[in-house]
């Protein structure tokens, strides 16, 4: 392979997802992940296990050695949010250059210093970090589904430089605004996955359609909360990072988070319901804590975020919605 036009680092399923996009619409790109085994079976079966039915392109080269990846002029950060910085911190030494862009596509808050990742890496390389998110499952974007998601980045990255990384990983089927708000785009595509989860829970305990339309609109109230004490803008909140993404993940069937909350309210305990989806990644457990750290840190109150806290210490759905059904009443 020449060298590569983008380097991925991750190949979970969407870090697999968005490689296989940008192959298919041309560019040539080198997709790393850190397990031999798993990485000889893709190379080998030109698949990813759970993108069964999409083949590789032949543009998309795979390997559990991150050189190939190294040489490309954009890295794209695909891991785990919880194991982001040390992955990287592992990574970084054996690059024999600085990439001239870096993007993340993870989402997420550190448990550990409750920053977003763009923060946490800003030390890894002397480079602006930006980020890659909004409504998006990775099955339907391996296999060419329209979507539409949000590039942000620091205003540090001139004008003619956002639009041009905007326009090389736009696609005919991955449309991509462009977006100054990175903190903003970060902070939304972590809170959605813990007001996912309290979706799940509504949808668990059958309480309908009308409990589930009003948690997911008062946790958007919540998130936008946040977001604007963090520096983020109210127009990210009601955007495709914002708004979007949590009506996809409070809703959608394949939303890892959304299942999770709703296997507990059918009476799981918070072991089993992790047990029952395979080990994946529940990223808004995590985030939860982090938010409600971030939350008390600035004096706000976020009453669903704090009952799925509850939730995780193993107390009964049906209190975390008692609890919110009896609040004290006030203006919307």
């Amino acid at each position: 392979m020449t060298r590569p036009d983008i380097g991925v680092f991750g190949s979970g399923a969407w870090g697999t997802a968005l490689a296989i996009t940008w192959a298919r619409a041309g560019a040539k790109v080198a997709l790393w992940g850190s397990f031999p085994e798993e990485m000889a079976l893709m190379a080998a079966t030109r698949r990813h296990l759970r993108l069964k039915d999409v083949v590789f392109p032949d543009s998309l080269h795979t390997s559990n050695d991150p050189a190939e990846a190294f040489e490309a002029p954009l890295w794209i950060s695909a891991m785990p949010t919880q194991v982001t910085p040390e992955a990287w911190a592992k990574l970084r030494p054996q690059a024999p250059r600085a990439p001239e862009s870096v993007i993340h596509v993870s989402k997420g808050i550190l448990q550990s210093t409750h920053q977003t990742l763009s923060q946490a890496l800003a030390g890894v390389w002397d480079l602006p970090v930006g980020v890659l998110s909004g409504p998006s499952f990775a099955d339907e974007v391996s296999r060419g589904v329209p979507t539409a998601i949000v590039l942000a980045l620091p205003p540090s990255v001139p004008d003619a430089r956002a639009q041009a990384l905007q326009a090389q990983l736009s696609s005919e089927k991955l449309r991509i605004y462009l977006s100054r708000d990175v903190v903003g785009t970060e902070l939304c595509g972590a809170l959605k996955n813990s007001l996912a989860i309290a979706a799940g829970l509504v949808d668990g305990l059958k309480l309908g359609y009308n409990a589930r339309a009003a948690l997911i609109t008062r946790g958007l109230a919540e998130m936008a909360r946040l977001v604007e004490v963090l520096g983020g803008q109210p127009a990210t909140v009601m955007g495709l990072a914002g708004m979007g993404d949590l009506l996809l993940t409070a809703t959608g069937p394949q939303s890892r988070n959304r299942t999770f909350g709703e296997l507990v309210g059918k009476g799981q305990s918070v072991a089993a319901a992790r047990d029952a989806l395979g080990g994946q990644v529940i990223e808004g457990m995590f985030t939860t804590e982090a938010a409600l750290a971030l939350a008390a840190a600035h004096g706000l109150d976020l009453p669903i975020a704090a009952e799925v806290q509850r939730l995780l210490n193993g107390e009964r759905p049906e209190e975390a919605v008692r609890r919110l059904m009896t609040r004290s009443l006030k203006s919307e």
